[in-house]
């Protein structure tokens, strides 16, 4: 796993969590579903001292073949490079969006993120041992109850194997039926 620590201006050193500061994980990824669970946290569940761990998974399947895949051949290493590249742009992205939310709200933490485990909520439940985290704040994609059954959910993992308090934020629920369009319509008639 690889982190880096950060500093608010309201932080005490910036060397890690304090003895008793409460240790929140927050799996963080480019989906809406992980920007409404940080959103959340923010407004029901943060306290003054928290120490907030921003995680993410990178997904190198596609790149690195583990063993259980066919694959037709290798891959050649220009395509490799460019992949890895990409990922690691994708990780920056990802840290310069979430440091910045979370150094403006005044808070001290850290971003870590590992490619180390190939399903996600096993990174997940990994980081919050290592870091001895207290609680974990996560979104939740929504798939269906067939769905889930055969690919597995994370936040269904991470809810069965962290042993430790873990809020899932479900996706935002859609209408049936009901789009934008509709509602623009009903407005111009009135």
């Amino acid at each position: 796993m690889t982190s880096e620590h950060w500093t608010s201006s309201t932080s005490s050193n910036g060397q890690g969590p304090q003895p008793g500061q409460r240790k929140v994980l927050l799996p963080v990824d480019q989906s809406e579903n992980s920007g409404r669970a940080v959103e959340w946290y923010f407004k029901y569940a943060r306290l003054p001292d928290d120490y907030v761990i921003l995680y993410h998974s990178v997904d190198t399947s596609a790149i690195i073949p583990s063993t259980g895949y066919m694959w037709a051949g290798p891959l050649p290493m220009s395509s490799m490079e460019k992949m890895l590249k990409e990922k690691e742009k994708e990780v920056k992205d990802l840290k310069l969006k979430y440091v910045n939310i979370l150094y403006n709200e005044g808070v001290t933490g850290e971003f870590m993120y590992s490619s180390l485990f190939s399903h996600p909520g096993e990174a997940i439940v990994e980081a919050c041992k290592q870091n001895s985290v207290d609680y974990v704040v996560m979104g939740n994609r929504g798939m269906g109850a067939i769905r889930r059954t055969f690919m597995g959910s994370i936040s269904d993992y991470v809810l069965h194997h962290a042993h430790i308090p873990v809020t899932i934020i479900p996706p935002v629920k859609q209408e049936k039926g009901h789009s934008h369009h509709h509602e623009e319509s009903a407005q111009e008639k009135q």
